[in-house]
Formats: structure tokens, C-alpha cells, sequence
């Protein structure tokens, strides 16, 4: 049985602990925030810290999110899902 890191330890980039909640709680395509580890996006979250800081839209990280959980995943969200998480995380931004 592994033994999960603390997200702050995951992630010490100042946006980390706070891309991985929303990806976490908020996001999560494939359902499993209530039962499943807290590490199942973990791969997603260095991705969007980029994206968030590299000030690309909403619309651009919505994109990213709409190929993870659609196309890497296979579990496609709701129409305007990715979108509304994306406006989340863009809001992140330093000086936002």
C-alpha cells in the first residue's frame, strides 16, 4: 500500500495546492472524490500551473481539460464543464 504525500509536498509551487482542490474536488471526471485517492490528477496539475501562468485564456485551458478528461480519459464532461473549471483556475493567476 503506498502512502500519499501531502499535497503541499506534491506541488510547492504557490498555485499547486490550489490547482490540485479544484481538479480534485471540483473537476473530477471520473468521479472519484469521494472514494478514490487524492493523487488520481496529479499529472494534470503541472500542466495547468503552466497554462495559468503563461496566462493563456480560459478557453485554452478548457481545451487542455476537455482532451484530459475526454480524449485521455475517456470520460467526457458536460457541455461548458471545462469551461467552468477553467475560469476557476485562470482566476488563480497572480494579479488576476
Amino acid at each position: 500500500m503506498k502512502t500519499e504525500l501531502p499535497v503541499a509536498k506534491r506541488f510547492k509551487h504557490p498555485l499547486g495546492v490550489a490547482v490540485h482542490e479544484i481538479l480534485w474536488r471540483d473537476w473530477d471526471p471520473i468521479g472519484v472524490f469521494d472514494w478514490g485517492p487524492n493523487d488520481e490528477y496529479d499529472a494534470y496539475v503541472w500542466p495547468v500551473i503552466g497554462k495559468v501562468m503563461r496566462r493563456e485564456t480560459a478557453e485554452e485551458v478548457a481545451a487542455y481539460l476537455a482532451w484530459a478528461s475526454d480524449e485521455h480519459m475517456q470520460c467526457p464532461q458536460p457541455e461548458g464543464r471545462n469551461l467552468e473549471i477553467a475560469r476557476k483556475l485562470v482566476r488563480l493567476r497572480p494579479g488576476s
